[in-house]
């Protein structure tokens, strides 16, 4: 999850992020130290920091062809 180096990049606590995208900072809290964010979650802080979920999930967006 790359919510925590997301969040620093865009130079926000994590009450800012909590109050930009209305989820609370507890939560946002148990996410970076390794909680499990709902699907809720992830588009609120995607849209939030400006990026795609799987950016915030940390996830390869490259793909690869076998030939």
């Amino acid at each position: 999850m790359n919510l925590k180096p997301l969040r620093k990049a865009a130079n926000l606590t994590q009450q800012q992020l909590a109050d930009k995208s209305g989820i609370r900072r507890v939560t946002i809290a148990r996410i970076e130290t390794g909680g499990i964010p709902s699907l809720n979650s992830l588009m609120a802080l995607s849209a939030a920091l400006g990026c795609t979920i799987d950016t915030l999930l940390g996830e390869n967006t490259t793909t690869q062809t076998t030939a």
